[in-house]
């Protein structure tokens, strides 16, 4: 994935999962959100790369996230909700940042292998419909009756 796909990526997780966890996230809306996302995320990928195909690219991420995040201990489980749902008790006892950190680690590092292997424009296509979209910067009234 180039520096600008990267960059791409991380700025559409990091804003999706920052709009799913509200304003003033705590450590469970933050995991919400991770967890909503992923949920989405599956279901796009499913039909395309398979059940399996989706598990083992979550594993794979969880493997490389753990450098960074070692308290995202990989799991075996053959299922990727299954993976996701060891994963959420891996979140327990994190602060609401380290959690957004690690969730949003994790699920860039995943969109960079799918990447990988089947192109970022059939990514962006497949995944399109998961981030949503930013929201719009705050205007200030100018008028002054």
């Amino acid at each position: 994935m180039t520096t600008a796909a990267h960059s791409t990526a991380h700025e559409s997780i990091h804003g999706t999962l920052t709009q799913r966890a509200g304003d003033t996230p705590d450590v469970a809306a933050v995991l919400e959100a991770v967890g909503s996302t992923w949920q989405t995320m599956a279901a796009q990928l499913e039909p395309v790369i398979g059940v399996r195909g989706v598990s083992v690219l979550l594993n794979r991420a969880l493997y490389l996230t753990v450098k960074s995040y070692p308290w995202l201990t990989p799991t075996n489980a053959q299922e990727a909700a299954d993976a996701m749902e060891n994963i959420k008790l891996r979140f327990v006892g994190r602060t609401a940042l380290e959690a957004a950190e690690g969730g949003c680690a994790l699920l860039v590092t995943f969109t960079e292998l799918l990447a990988s292997l089947i192109g970022e424009s059939l990514t962006e296509r497949l995944l399109a419909c998961v981030w949503l979209p930013p929201s719009p910067p705050f205007e200030q009234d100018t008028h002054h009756d």
